[in-house]
């Protein structure tokens, strides 16, 4: 089964997953204005839309993907497919078709436009890779003073993942390097914060102290043991 695609680079298998999901959001974006544009059309001709019947509608998804065969991609197809606005996407193609729409033009056109952006997509992906992590740690550098959190990023396991976030960022146009000045303002203070709370000394235990009586403690003692005091037994009584 053909894929659609004109040849493509070697990386075109590094990133199916994300090209496809992309080539099929830009075939919804074309196709929803091609159904606004047959929509408008109708209305301003007629001055009604022109609504699919019964049948048109239950058969609309199975011939919509036959007619789609062959010119989209197989994994953006089945993105499409699996998409529940798949119905109201096949149905719209049906009526750009039953509008007068030459699909033997529009289609191989769609075609095109999703097999570029795939290209793009995937290019972008291998170029991001080949790149490695050493163009988001160079940024980083230099938007970020060193320090504690500087440091912690770096060597952190997630730090790939987050130099791939960067990629995307920037292949979506964003200012990365802003991001990270911004972030860095917003934080400026915790890696003070931190070094501060590190370097307080260790709070030393208390000495020991002579032990305090307590209230209880201070009980009266018992008075004295008194004895009587007289002859002892069989001494003579001297008289003076």
């Amino acid at each position: 089964m053909t894929s659609g695609y004109p040849p493509l680079p070697e990386p075109f298998s590094e990133a199916p997953g994300e090209a496809g999901h992309t080539a099929a959001m830009a075939y919804r974006l074309v196709l929803a204005i091609s159904g606004a544009v047959r929509r408008a059309a109708q209305k301003r001709l007629t001055g009604r839309e022109e609504e699919l019947g019964e049948d048109a509608e239950k058969m609309a998804p199975g011939w919509s993907a036959g007619q789609l065969r062959g010119h989209l991609g197989d994994d953006v197809l089945a993105v499409l497919m699996r998409d529940t606005d798949w119905p109201r996407m096949a149905r719209q193609l049906v009526g750009l078709q039953q509008a007068g729409v030459d699909l033997g033009v529009f289609l191989p056109q769609m075609g095109r436009m999703t097999a570029g952006v795939h290209q793009a997509v995937t290019a972008n992906a291998a170029r991001i890779r080949a790149e490695g992590t050493d163009r988001w740690a160079d940024l980083l550098k230099t938007t970020m003073p060193s320090g504690l959190v500087r440091d912690a990023i770096l060597s952190s396991p997630a730090w790939p993942d987050i130099a791939a976030a960067m990629g995307r960022l920037d292949a979506a146009g964003i200012d990365v390097a802003r991001i990270l000045t911004d972030a860095h303002r917003a934080r400026a203070g915790v890696d003070q914060a931190v070094a501060a709370l590190l370097a307080q000394p260790a709070a030393r235990p208390p000495r020991d102290r002579p032990r305090t009586p307590r209230p209880r403690d201070l009980r009266p003692l018992p008075p004295p043991l008194l004895l009587p005091i007289g002859p002892r037994p069989g001494a003579r009584s001297r008289w003076w």
